[in-house]
């Protein structure tokens, strides 16, 4: 399920927005057996966009549109999360215990990238009641009741 309505997650986060804020390069990876390292890259990233997204779909429980006021924040919660994913690839590449021809094929452990997801979301999470989406209300007793 993409995560947001009018466009492909991949239009809305490039693997270029996670290079310029990683600084990543193919040369990073040492592709083995792939003709266009950048190609390859790009396809990890991704790959990777769109595994988070699904991360973050699964908590908010809903697609979020451009037009809305949290588009830009969970955005940038997806590059951040990704970016992360980066990260702990790249320190999982520098241990001698990792063999990087299988790197581009294993998937990841997300789990430590992911952890903190829950938090990052929570003010954007809308909870259900009466099976309709919507936000939570509270009824003060200095109001005067409506129904």
């Amino acid at each position: 399920m993409p995560l947001f309505k009018e466009k492909k997650t991949t239009e809305i986060v490039t693997a270029k927005d996670i290079k310029n804020l990683t600084g990543i390069k193919a040369e990073d990876f040492s592709f083995v057996d792939v003709d266009d390292p950048e190609k390859a890259l790009d396809e990890l990233l991704e790959t990777w966009i769109e595994r988070i997204a699904s991360h973050i779909y699964v908590r908010l429980n809903r697609k979020i549109s451009i037009e809305d006021g949290e588009f830009l924040a969970i955005q940038d919660v997806l590059i951040r999360t990704v970016a992360n994913l980066v990260s702990i690839a790249q320190q999982q590449r520098t241990n001698p215990v990792v063999q990087i021809g299988d790197f581009a094929i294993n998937i990841l452990n997300t789990s430590e990238v992911t952890k903190n997801l829950d938090a990052e979301l929570e003010p954007f999470i809308r909870y259900k009641k009466s099976n309709r989406d919507g936000f939570v209300r509270v009824f003060s007793s200095l109001e005067d009741y409506k129904e």
